[in-house]
């Protein structure tokens, strides 16, 4: 088994942007009702939700993992595209990640950690 596809329901596809900027890259694939970048192997994708599922919060968090010496850049990068810190662990030897909630309040994770 692997992992396909991780995905967001959104209320509005326009919430994509900050991912696009955050990404510096366009979805691969674009309907009318879904965007989804290509990272790697896994999909990201955006679901707009018009069949009216009401949620809050972040039902999902994907965690982006980064070489030791790349990961300021990322995290300055989300900050200044309005992401706002959930959890800072950075500097905690067993989480070494920090979580972010994206101007959407969609929760995302920055690790440095590696298996």
């Amino acid at each position: 088994m692997k992992i396909r596809t991780v995905y967001f329901k959104v209320s509005d596809l326009k919430e994509v942007d900050f991912w696009k900027n955050f990404l510096d890259a366009e979805p691969h694939k674009i309907t009318p009702s879904w965007h989804e970048f290509l990272i790697g192997d896994i999909r990201l994708g955006f679901l707009l939700n018009d069949f009216e599922d009401r949620y809050s919060g972040s039902n999902c968090v994907p965690v982006l993992e980064f070489a030791d010496d790349e990961i300021g850049t990322w995290v300055d990068k989300a900050k200044k595209l309005g992401a706002k810190v959930v959890f800072d662990g950075l500097k905690e030897e067993k989480t070494q990640s920090i979580v972010f909630r994206d101007p959407a309040g969609n929760e995302f994770e920055l690790t440095k950690f590696h298996d």
